[in-house]
């Protein structure tokens, strides 16, 4: 018997697939620069690497089904970094700002990304990808009824974006109480989460960002083996996770590789 926490994860992930696999990206605005060549190459080559990584682990888990358990809790950091490596390059080439090639950079190119699809400087074609949901509009979606997002199926109901968005949220709010310290029996303390939820965004691509850290700090306690998952179950769990990161992925390289066709900065 699947855990319903695998199914429900299972579900998001074949929910960001299904989005993902028909949406476009395209960028407007473009300011080329040279003075970030050096770091938009070493980038680019350490993405290439992660991506071989990747592509290793996918392969070698077709072919001895044993392996997707070891390399499958390490797949949402891997894609994760591969996609934070082209980011930077492409919020660069978009905005010349070069906060993702600086320390602390995971979270301003976060920010960067949801300032340039505002602008419609970077836009999705999906409207669910495109938007940039405040934290406190996604506290008043109105909760799925229970057990729902056990449902095998459920990653084909609409609502299953919701769903995500919400999950997203709360990994969000969790990794600010750790940080902030947020005492939420006082006064102060629930005053502070409430001006985070006032102030603060996410967008549905934040996805691989919060499943690398919920793999890197956290658990990955949705897929247990002691649960009674099957291997089956795992590669399945693993093909739609490649399937979701790889249709981003070929976005941003698509763009990157649009512009250093006519620059060549990344030769």
């Amino acid at each position: 018997m699947s855990s319903a926490s695998f199914i429900t994860h299972l579900n998001y992930v074949k929910r960001m697939s299904v989005l993902l696999s028909t949406t476009r990206l395209s960028v407007s605005n473009i300011k080329i620069s040279t003075s970030e060549s050096k770091n938009m190459k070493r980038f680019f080559r350490l993405y290439k690497v992660t991506q071989k990584s990747i592509v290793t682990d996918i392969s070698l888990s077709g072919q001895i089904s044993e392996f997707a358990i070891i390399s499958t809790p390490w797949l949402p950091v891997k894609c994760y970094y591969a996609l934070y490596y082209l980011e930077s390059i492409l919020v660069y080439l978009i905005s010349g700002d070069n906060c993702g090639f600086k320390p602390g950079g995971h979270t301003n190119v976060r920010e960067k990304i949801y300032s340039l699809v505002k602008s419609s400087e970077m836009v999705l074609s999906n409207n669910d990808l495109n938007n940039v949901y405040p934290l406190s509009v996604i506290k008043t979606t109105p909760r799925i009824p229970v057990g729902s997002n056990t449902r095998n199926n459920y990653w084909n109901d609409p609502r299953c974006t919701k769903s995500i968005t919400v999950k997203l949220m709360d990994y969000k709010l969790f990794d600010a109480k750790q940080k902030k310290k947020w005492n939420l029996h006082t006064k102060k303390g629930k005053k502070e989460k409430q001006d985070f939820i006032s102030n603060k965004s996410l967008m549905l691509i934040d996805f691989f960002y919060w499943y690398r850290v919920k793999a890197n700090y956290r658990d990955l306690d949705y897929i247990d083996f002691e649960s009674g998952l099957s291997e089956s179950e795992v590669i399945e769990y693993m093909k739609q996770y490649f399937s979701s990161f790889n249709s981003y992925r070929k976005m941003l390289v698509a763009e990157i590789h649009k512009f250093n066709t006519r620059h060549h900065f990344l030769t």
